[in-house]
């Protein structure tokens, strides 16, 4: 029964969390796509899209030019059906259910990793070092959570807000205490990995990691 019921709500969460992705954030995924290819310097290879819930973001980096082929990679096994959806015709395209703290994939062997506003479900540590293990020579991850610009992020968190009923940028300041690109520059130090950079900007901060040959 217990069973049944964790995954009850692993399909709600999927489906609120794709809902709200294609009704309020799907403007920012462009964005921040191109953005974080910028910032990561590869736009081809392998790519894996970590926490990718629907896709939007890796079949965004897609359409911004990335040329290769794209995991869509999550541990919510509902979330990975509805990625499955969108990606019908895309043969470059896979999904992957599966843990970041576990990546079934050879080491080095992926390009570039990107990831948008997951990394605040992580163990610090062990995340970093699969990611450390599965980044190719040359390769780059970038890690964080943003908004695309300053002006989707106004208008995101006040949709946001008008849809809970609460200031939904004081509930992410919450959420995500503790769990910060700088915090896991921390953990970065810890495990004596300097090949990295933390930006912020007004729209969102990011860790780019790079795996240098």
């Amino acid at each position: 029964m217990e069973k049944n019921e964790d995954d009850g709500k692993a399909a709600v969460k999927a489906r609120e969390f794709d809902q709200i992705a294609e009704e309020v954030f799907k403007p920012i995924y462009p964005v921040i796509s191109g953005r974080l290819l910028e910032l990561a310097g590869i736009r081809k290879g392998v790519c894996i899209d970590v926490g990718c819930g629907g896709g939007h973001l890796g079949l965004a980096a897609l359409e911004k030019g990335f040329e290769g082929s794209l995991i869509l990679l999550d541990s919510n096994p509902h979330a990975i059906e509805l990625a499955e959806k969108r990606i019908a015709g895309r043969p470059q395209v896979k999904t992957l259910c599966a843990d970041v703290h576990a990546m079934p994939l050879d080491s080095a062997s992926a390009d570039l990793i990107l990831s948008r506003g997951a990394m605040w479900f992580w163990d610090k540590e062990k995340s970093l070092a699969e990611i450390w293990r599965v980044l190719a020579p040359d390769g780059a991850a970038v890690l964080g959570g943003g908004y695309g610009s300053l002006e989707l992020k106004t208008q995101i968190y006040r949709e946001m807000s008008e849809r809970n009923g609460l200031d939904w940028g004081e509930q992410r300041r919450k959420k995500t205490e503790g769990f910060s690109p700088d915090d896991y520059a921390l953990v970065l130090d810890a495990m004596g990995i300097q090949s990295y950079t933390v930006i912020h900007e007004a729209s969102g901060d990011w860790l780019v990691l790079r795996r240098l040959s």
